[in-house]
């Protein structure tokens, strides 16, 4: 199955965790995540019948909506408070955030669906994978060899100081 397909299955839950859960189906078992903003609408009872609508991801169906035999459909919504943000991404904002946290940057930025990452390398002269919010903001910085094959397009390796 492609990823990212939307789905329509129907099953029985057989297990749950928080706001995962395991659906058994005439085509085996599947993993779906509701989100803990779903959980807090829905209870997940293990035994009960089912029929999910979503984006099949490498892992587990994100579900959209909801149906208990019986019951009336729920929508689950999974844009988080920051999705906004992403129609307007500018790689300008991360760059800002990244030199002001003080790597120079090599490269151009990659987006991504919720972030831009960037080469960077810190005053030390090691190698960083950053990972920059759209508004500009430092998620996260890995340290990386410079013969990291992800960023290898850099001229066959990072470059070294």
């Amino acid at each position: 199955m492609p990823h990212h397909e939307t789905v329509t299955v129907t099953g029985t839950i057989r297990d749950v965790f928080a706001h995962r859960f395991v659906v058994e189906t005439s085509d085996g078992r599947i993993l779906a995540d509701v989100t803990p903003k779903g959980a807090d609408i829905i209870t997940l009872r293990v035994g009960a019948r089912v029929t999910l609508t979503g984006h099949m991801k490498p892992s587990e169906l994100k579900v959209d909506r909801y149906i208990e035999d019986g019951g009336r459909p729920v929508t689950i919504d999974h844009k988080g408070p920051l999705d906004h943000l992403a129609a307007d991404a500018d790689p300008a904002a991360a760059i800002k955030g990244a030199e002001a946290s003080g790597y120079t940057l090599i490269g151009e930025p990659r987006r991504k669906p919720k972030h831009f990452e960037l080469l960077g390398r810190a005053r030390d002269g090691m190698l960083y994978e950053l990972h920059m919010e759209f508004d500009g903001h430092l998620r996260k910085a890995k340290p990386i060899e410079a013969s990291d094959p992800k960023w290898a397009g850099l001229g066959g390796s990072a470059p070294q100081a």
